[in-house]
C-alpha cells in the first residue's frame, strides 16, 4: 500500500496520508474501468485534510465533476461513503443542514473513504454516471490499492 507517513518525535502527532503514486494508482483504475463500462467520469483523490492528490476528467466527462468528485471525496473523509453519510443523516435535520452548508462537500453518493491497516488515509470521488456507476467504479480502484 502506497502511503506516506510524517512524524516528527514520539511525543508528537503522527500520521499517514495516501501518497501521490497510490492516489494515482486510485485514479488510473478508475479511469481504466470507466472506460471499460463506457462511462465518462471524473476521479478526485483527496489526502485526509481533504487536499487533492491526484484528479482526471475524462474526455467527455461535464466539468461539473470537477468539484463535485472533491466535495464527495470530501465528505467520505467523515468515515462513510458520501451517500452513506446523506442516508444516515436523513433523520437528523441539524446535522444534515451543518453538512450541507460547510461547502466543499457534498452527499451524492460515488465518495468513499481509503483506509490502510484501519486508519483513514484519504478518500476518492467518483462522479458523472450514475450513483451505482459512480460506487461500483470507486469501489474497483480502491481494490488497486490492494498489494
Amino acid at each position: 500500500m502506497s502511503m506516506g507517513t510524517n512524524s516528527t518525535s514520539e511525543n508528537t502527532v503522527s500520521y499517514t496520508q495516501i501518497s501521490a503514486a497510490g492516489a494515482q494508482r486510485l485514479v488510473d483504475a478508475a479511469v481504466a474501468e470507466a472506460a471499460q463500462r463506457g462511462l465518462a467520469l471524473g476521479v478526485a483523490v483527496v489526502d485526509t485534510e481533504g487536499m487533492l492528490k491526484a484528479f482526471a476528467r475524462m474526455d467527455g466527462a461535464p466539468a461539473i465533476v470537477i468539484e463535485a468528485t472533491q466535495a464527495k471525496a470530501r465528505a467520505a473523509l467523515m468515515g462513510l461513503g458520501s451517500g452513506e453519510l446523506g442516508q444516515m443523516m436523513l433523520d437528523n435535520l441539524p446535522n444534515l443542514v451543518s453538512v450541507a452548508t460547510l461547502g466543499g462537500m457534498t452527499l451524492l453518493g460515488g465518495g468513499l473513504p481509503i483506509r490502510a491497516d484501519g486508519r483513514l488515509i484519504g478518500a476518492i470521488g467518483v462522479g458523472g454516471a450514475s450513483t451505482e456507476d459512480d460506487l461500483t467504479v470507486a469501489e474497483v480502484a480502491l481494490k488497486a490499492l490492494i498489494p
